[in-house]
């Protein structure tokens, strides 16, 4: 059988001795394909080295980037808390509270689809006096009148109670008179009053919005049909709500 062989011929200068390799060609294919394999392997490590490099050197760059960002940023929270710092005490001096309550966004959502389109989209703080009738389906059972400062609304038993301007939740509790109530604070020295209600949506120190469902109508004190008291309160006395909101 033909021996298949390569035969490598290496000659000196100036000498005329011959050195002659043979090399079985199955051999000189292996050495051949592990040497290509190996360069191969060199330039895939080459390149992932390079593209592992260039990934480093960029987010060395963010990196950097970022550290002025985070410097600046806490420049500007030292810079606000000096603004607060102020603010609070120019609230102080006038007597007034310039920084409104964070809104409490864990409270359950209003039916906004039984509002006016006015009051969509409003945020906090857009609408800080009496602007909406609390309750929507009602009727008139009893004026202001001397003895009786606030607005009595006749409705179904669990109607939605709203809020009537945007505002924060002063006080919550149970009354003999009006049963379970709710105080509202509102800005410019405005305050609500809801009475007799079923029960509550909401809790003292809660931000709400004009329209937001603080409560439902009910009957509770001494009440013998359901019915909301309203009032509304200017400077801590009460007033007619008729000479603020329409009826």
């Amino acid at each position: 059988m033909e021996r298949r062989e390569l035969t490598f011929t290496v000659t000196r200068s100036y000498r005329d001795d011959v050195l002659r390799f043979r090399v079985p060609l199955w051999v000189a294919w292996t050495v051949g394909l592990t040497v290509a394999l190996l360069v191969l392997a060199a330039l895939l490590v080459t390149v992932t080295g390079a593209s592992r490099l260039a990934r480093l050197a960029r987010l060395a760059q963010r990196n950097r980037q970022l550290e002025v960002e985070f410097a600046q940023v806490s420049s500007l929270r030292v810079r606000l808390q000096a603004v607060e710092e102020q603010s609070r005490k120019l609230a102080v001096m006038l007597g007034v509270d310039k920084s409104p309550p964070p809104v409490n966004w864990d409270s359950p959502p209003l039916d906004a689809q039984a509002l006016p389109e006015w009051l969509k989209g409003k945020v906090w703080g857009a609408e800080p006096t009496p602007r909406l009738v609390p309750v929507e389906s009602y009727a008139v059972s009893r004026s202001a009148q001397s003895g009786h400062p606030a607005v009595d609304l006749a409705a179904a038993q669990g109607a939605p109670v709203r809020a009537c301007a945007d505002g924060v939740v002063k006080q919550r509790g149970e009354d003999q008179q009006y049963g379970r109530f709710l105080l509202l604070e509102h800005g410019q020295g405005y305050e609500s009053y809801y009475g007799h209600l079923q029960d509550w949506n909401v809790s003292e120190g809660d931000s709400v919005r004009v329209g937001h469902t603080v409560g439902w109508v009910g009957t509770t004190g001494r009440s013998t049909a359901p019915h909301l008291h309203f009032e509304i309160r200017k400077n801590g006395k009460r007033i007619d709500p008729g000479a603020v909101l329409k009826f």
